[in-house]
């Protein structure tokens, strides 16, 4: 089995600061006190923006972690390490990257995924591959993305 070391992870765009709960709020508000139903419509055309708005307003970190696997939970994780970076995630902004220098085993191909610890749930960041062909290739960086949350994460690392 080949060793991979993750590198680093620089952060592009950190995940949406407004999620389906928020929107739902916006739309309960909007219907509460826009009196006509043409208004109304209009109103709710407009969430979207007040959205992305909010998002733009807020610099929210993510609080990042990686799995080998599709599947998320800190229990799943293999970086951060506690007893190394004395966290179970590691807080990442816009325009910051980290340091993560962690060897795992990988077999070809091999799915990473980066999460971020939410008290309304973890969110997917992005994915990607690690590949055979990777092997002996030196550093390489890929773009870990997700178009939901609207986050973007290149992540480098090399295969020996």
């Amino acid at each position: 089995m080949a060793k991979a070391t993750i590198e680093n992870v620089f952060c592009v765009r950190p995940s949406s600061g407004t999620d389906i709960d928020v929107l739902n709020r916006l739309a309960e508000l909007a219907a509460a006190i826009v009196p006509d139903v043409f208004q109304l419509d209009e109103s709710i055309k407009a969430l979207p923006a007040v959205a992305a708005a909010i998002d733009t307003a807020g610099e929210w970190p993510d609080d990042v972690y990686m799995t080998k696997t599709p599947h998320k939970g800190l229990e799943n994780s293999f970086w951060p390490r506690p007893e190394v970076e004395d966290d179970d995630t590691m807080e990442v902004e816009a325009g910051a990257s980290t340091s993560v220098n962690v060897e795992i085993e990988v077999a070809f191909p091999q799915n990473i995924s980066l999460w971020d610890e939410d008290t309304s749930g973890d969110e997917h960041l992005g994915s990607f591959q690690i590949e055979e062909s990777d092997q002996g290739q030196g550093s390489l960086a890929k773009l870990a993305r997700d178009d939901e949350q609207g986050s973007a994460y290149y992540v480098t690392y090399r295969v020996d």
